[in-house]
């Protein structure tokens, strides 16, 4: 099963980029890599257990919630400096706390029923730690920002959009890689509505 790691691209598109600092469009979520068109014979081995297929759902429904809080967000109000503003810091707060959220959510799935699944979750929460932190820093700097100056203001959300740019270094295409080869996750996914909705 090919999950889209565009799927959670929305990090670089929603409120990481902070779309309303710039009249520009926000950007695209760059396509997924086609599957390789030759691939390994499955290995025979026995049926996903049940257990297997809910954690891996659990994992694939904290993941696409995620992506749907950002893809919800609310935009952002540019009537003036001070609701652009709010709103930014609103937008930012919002999302900081489904990525604290996800992470809390991933720690506390459980042993992994079957093999190496624990690896793939804990490069889930090492991915939105580092989408947590980059919020935090981002709107900590945007409740700085003077909105009686407009250079100033200007300035300040300039650097707030510099910070929240980092997010669009983020890849989580190697979380879904590594889900992706291991064949007893890559099989419980395929059962599991959650991860098929991330397809």
């Amino acid at each position: 099963m090919k999950i889209r790691s565009t799927s959670v691209a929305v990090l670089a598109a929603g409120p990481l980029a902070l779309a309303g600092c710039s009249q520009a469009a926000p950007p695209q979520p760059a396509q997924p890599p086609k599957p390789p068109a030759q691939q390994q014979p499955p290995q025979q081995q026995q049926p996903v257990a049940a257990e297997g297929v809910a954690w891996t759902g659990k994992l694939c429904g904290l993941v696409g919630n995620f992506s749907a809080s950002q893809q919800n967000a609310a935009p952002v109000d540019r009537t003036n400096t001070d609701t652009f503003k709010n709103s930014s810091l609103a937008q930012m707060a919002a999302a900081e706390k489904a990525a604290t959220d996800t992470v809390s959510g991933l720690q506390q799935l459980g042993p992994s029923p079957g093999p190496g699944g624990d690896q793939v979750a804990h490069t889930f929460v090492d991915g939105f730690s580092q989408v947590r932190d980059i919020l935090t820093t981002a709107k900590t700097k945007a409740e700085q920002v003077d909105t009686r100056d407009k250079q100033a203001f200007t300035q300040g959300m300039v650097g707030v959009q510099e910070e929240l740019k980092k997010g669009q270094q983020l890849d989580f295409s190697a979380q879904f890689a590594e889900l992706s080869k291991n064949q007893q996750l890559n099989e419980a996914a395929g059962k599991a509505p959650e991860c098929q909705a991330l397809t």
